[in-house]
């Protein structure tokens, strides 16, 4: 009798252990009582997260997901809470405060947004502690703890706005693009200066540039959403137009750029948008094959107001049969802002204004069909 009280007492302990040391900071909670609130230290540093681990066994799919700028985790738990039941491990991590611009907020720490470039990813942060490379470091402590404590099949990760600029931080970074087998990003794109560190020779002591790992990845923007303003690529133009000079007002920037060449084609009204370049530069960097399959999602957002106001296109880059190649799906969202298509539904009445598609579940059918993605019946 008291062998049996020992095992139930015991056999608990052991299923539960590793898994989650409890968030120690009583601010943090996580929204659904589906995930449990999570820290653990890296570098000193004190990381936060929600968890949901599905009550079955066997080898299970974990998907990382990454906040946009000012937000928490739970800006992100909210959207998978209806998902807690598609047989995957769900981890939402929270950003460090970081100084962008002047101020301190909660971001996550790349090249583009604090460091321009691999060597600066090793500054101090004076905001959250650290240095910018810290969630490089998260990211890799993190997928570590979870292979130990689960029997993960494959990592799969996605981000929106700042979070989804960190996506394409990992995928440009071989030691974390090689740990994932797909990615997707809503609301952000390739930087320029991510665009040219994905092309450098050398990285810094621990990460480095990715040259051959192809991820299956599929990305998001609306045509609205000022993220998909090629502001890099306007602003090197414009000061490198002699014509242009001297600039005194804001006027005589914007009178510069509307004739100034922009890109490669002979129109000087033609334009690079953030979205046409992070495109270009999937497609080509995942040796897609060029032939896109375009195709037009039904509206599903009509009805009493708040309707939809949106359309959105989808272009597919298939794998390639006979070379090393990744797949690569653009959803482009015309007349859609800076917000996650279909997070307040997508059925009328929309109170996003953009509900023709739900982009989770979009995200995790792309997984299945091109990263591997197996979620077991429960």
């Amino acid at each position: 009798m008291r062998f049996w009280l020992f095992l139930f007492l015991f056999v608990p302990q052991i299923a539960f252990a590793g898994q989650c040391t409890p968030a120690t900071d009583p601010e943090f909670v996580c929204s659904s009582r589906e995930f449990d609130a999570c820290e653990m230290d890296v570098g000193g540093i004190t990381r936060q997260y929600c968890q949901h681990i599905p009550n079955q066994g066997g080898a299970l799919p974990a998907v990382l997901s990454f906040h946009g700028a000012g937000g928490k985790a739970n800006a992100l738990v909210n959207l998978w809470r209806v998902q807690t039941e598609q047989s995957m491990i769900l981890v939402v991590p929270t950003a460090l405060e970081t100084r962008e611009s002047g101020d301190c907020s909660l971001r996550w720490r790349q090249i583009g947004t604090p460091a321009d470039n691999w060597q600066e990813l090793n500054k101090s942060d004076p905001c959250g502690g650290g240095t910018w490379r810290s969630d490089l470091d998260f990211t890799a402590a993190l997928t570590d703890k979870l292979k130990r404590d689960f029997e993960i099949s494959d990592f799969y990760a996605m981000g929106f706005s700042n979070g989804g600029g960190f996506i394409y931080q990992l995928y440009m970074t071989d030691e974390l693009a090689r740990r994932f087998s797909g990615f997707a990003v809503a609301g952000a794109g390739m930087s320029k200066k991510k665009l040219d560190a994905s092309a450098a020779q050398t990285g810094i002591a621990g990460y480095t540039p990715n040259v051959d790992t192809l991820v299956p990845f599929l990305f998001q923007m609306g045509t609205e959403d000022k993220k998909n303003i090629a502001i890099e690529e306007v602003i090197e133009a414009v000061d490198n137009n002699p014509a242009c000079q001297p600039i005194q007002s804001a006027k005589d920037v914007m009178d510069c750029f509307g004739f100034t060449h922009l890109s490669q084609s002979v129109g000087v009204f033609d334009m690079p948008t953030r979205r046409t370049i992070t495109r270009d530069w999937l497609v080509s960097f995942n040796n897609a094959d060029t032939h896109r399959h375009e195709s037009l999602y039904p509206n599903l957002g009509q009805g009493s107001e708040p309707a939809d106001h949106t359309m959105t296109v989808r272009e597919d880059y298939l794998e390639k049969s006979n070379e090393p190649s990744a797949a690569v799906t653009v959803l482009t969202t015309v007349d859609g802002g800076h917000d996650w298509p279909g997070w307040g539904g997508n059925r009328a009445p929309c109170p996003s204004q953009n509900c023709d598609v739900d982009l989770m579940h979009e995200i995790i059918q792309f997984w299945r069909a091109n990263g591997g993605m197996n979620l077991p019946i429960p």
